[in-house]
């Protein structure tokens, strides 16, 4: 079997996600997402509605600063232009002056389109991860 080196991958998606959060770039947040989007678990709860979802993006990350994030144990199961990915990840930083350090469990859910791999689906587990 041969890999296309020019196509993107379901692991550079993810990592960019969490560079794009970092860096406030709801612009880049918005590129990477479909239009029917849905996130569950985290802080928001459950948002079924893209705009939605970047509103509140948008909202957080005007109070926040993320000092720091790591995924790791990033497992992709790729089914043609789809791809799940399940990975550990750590969050440290501040939003609104208060300090967080969180250590969580997360899913995506990836569709290749355009030439890129695009966020269908996040999901977050609040009560589990592994400490850094």
């Amino acid at each position: 079997m041969t890999v296309d080196t020019q196509r993107p991958t379901p692991r550079s998606a993810v990592l960019n996600w969490w560079r794009a959060l970092q860096n406030k770039d709801v612009a880049a947040i918005e590129r990477m997402t479909l239009d029917d989007y849905i996130s569950s678990g985290g802080p928001g709860a459950r948002t079924v509605d893209k705009n939605q979802f970047l509103e509140g993006t948008g909202q957080f990350l005007a109070g926040a600063v993320i000092e720091d994030w790591v995924v790791s144990g990033l497992e992709v199961r790729q089914h043609g232009d789809v791809a799940v990915c399940s990975y550990l990840w750590s969050e440290r930083g501040s939003h609104e002056g208060v300090e967080f350090d969180l250590h969580r469990v997360a899913t995506d859910v990836l569709v290749f389109e355009e030439g890129r791999w695009r966020h269908q689906a996040h999901h977050v587990s609040m009560s589990g991860g592994k400490e850094r």
